[in-house]
């Protein structure tokens, strides 16, 4: 570990790790490593609270939370509980309910809904509470690779004031600023995937179902796209459309007549939001479907959205940028203490295959709800296979976040895609009447 020596220059400070990005990947490696007496900083541009979507959590990210001992902060702050996930038609005609207590993973029952501005301060708070020190509304303006580590100049947006970091490694999770792997021009994987977009809003007055099922998240699909209906509070209900790049005319319609039109297919999201007020404005998202190649190189690890990000869909962004912070700080602990300098490429081999393996589990499944036919299958879970080979069940823990599965739920996967293909092939499901469960708006 770095050793404080005396400056004579008071603007440059040598530390083990430089964290760029104060979100819950940031603040995960910044909670561990400083838990672990590793000197950390994290370099956040905005001031928190500040607004974010995504949020809703998985049941497979709850043992990081615990491991970085922020969870009983997470259980004190009064979010919604979070059972399962809903996916159903656009007039709620048939629906698959997702408990995650079903699921063949043991110990995935529950998680909860957040909201961002408030669950990602308690982070970035515990962080700075584990040793590690936060800089909000700071920039990273520079980096410079000196063989033994990074220099790094950074600008305080408040009032204009540059220092110099000499950081031994550099975690980026400055989300999809990602400003290392433009700065070391890693290469971009070519995934394809249509280009999408998201307007979004919260809404007070969203008509939920009662009991525990009103906590769940709603993913509501139409022919040619998809809503998410998510519980953040007791009054606040986030609700966002994901359609393909152009579903509507640029210039032509405003993030809120899109947002209306395609809720008017629906007829359940038109009554549930037919007493609704909006709290916020209508925000959009665009582009977000990418990987870098590679997650690490020349003492950086790449974390969260800053190393990839595939779809919202099944709510997998927060919980891997949990994993791969998680991972990250570790594989750079075990680095620093086993005096290896500045690691090779097995080091950084290993740190992307391991995220790249559950990255392209979520992936397989997200695959599978956009295409038509699958959907019919992932719609469709029979009694017999209940209560026989549990491919629901096994469905049910990967929607949970099991996205490294153990060998009885890889299997069920893999006859899920194979009935997959054979349908769509030789389709034997009765087909989605579209026309039927939607409305024209």
């Amino acid at each position: 570990m770095v050793t404080p020596t005396p400056e004579t220059n008071h603007s440059t400070q040598s530390i083990d790790v430089l964290i760029i990005g104060g979100g819950p990947a940031g603040s995960t490696a910044g909670a561990w490593l400083g838990k672990n007496g590793t000197q950390a900083m994290i370099c956040e541009k905005e001031h928190f609270p500040r607004f974010h979507i995504g949020e809703s959590l998985l049941p497979n990210g709850n043992h990081i939370l615990q491991e970085t001992g922020v969870w009983e902060k997470i259980q004190d702050a009064g979010f919604v509980k979070k059972y399962g996930a809903e996916f159903t038609l656009p007039d709620r005609s048939h629906s698959v309910q997702n408990n995650f207590s079903d699921g063949l993973v043991k110990g995935l029952d529950t998680t909860y809904q957040v909201e961002r501005s408030r669950f990602d301060k308690i982070l970035l708070d515990h962080a700075a509470e584990c040793g590690c020190e936060v800089r909000q509304r700071t920039v990273v303006i520079k980096t410079t690779h000196t063989g033994k580590g990074w220099t790094v100049v950074t600008r305080n947006l408040e009032n204009d004031e540059e220092k110099t970091i000499l950081a031994r490694w550099i975690i980026d999770a400055s989300g999809r600023n990602c400003v290392m792997g433009r700065s070391l021009r890693i290469e971009k994987e070519r995934i394809p995937y249509p280009g999408r977009f998201a307007v979004f809003n919260h809404f007070k007055g969203f008509d939920r179902d009662p009991g525990k099922k009103g906590g769940d998240i709603i993913i509501l699909r139409l022919q040619d796209a998809w809503f998410w209906a998510i519980p953040i509070s007791e009054s606040v209900t986030s609700v966002g459309v994901v359609a393909q790049k152009g579903a509507r005319s640029e210039g032509k319609e405003s993030n809120k007549e899109f947002f209306w039109k395609k809720v008017h297919q629906s007829s359940f999201l038109t009554n549930a939001l037919a007493q609704a007020t909006s709290v916020e404005e209508y925000r959009t998202e665009s582009d977000y479907c990418f990987s870098y190649h590679t997650f690490g190189q020349n003492q950086v690890l790449l974390a969260g959205d800053a190393a990839s990000f595939i779809d919202p869909v099944f709510s997998s962004g927060v919980y891997l940028a949990l994993e791969s912070g998680l991972l990250a700080a570790k594989t750079i602990y075990q680095n620093l203490e086993s005096g290896a300098g500045s690691g090779n490429a097995k080091v950084y081999n290993n740190y992307t295959r391991s995220m790249k393996k559950r990255i392209n589990t979520i992936r397989v499944l997200i695959e599978s709800f956009y295409d038509n036919s699958n959907f019919e299958v992932f719609m469709s879970p029979q009694p017999g296979s209940r209560s026989r080979l549990k491919i629901p069940e096994a469905i049910n823990s990967i929607v949970a976040g099991c996205s490294k599965p153990p060998f009885f739920v890889r299997w069920r996967f893999w006859i899920f895609r194979k009935i997959c293909a054979l349908h769509k092939k030789h389709p034997f499901l009765r087909p989605i009447n579209w026309r039927s469960v939607s409305q024209k708006p």
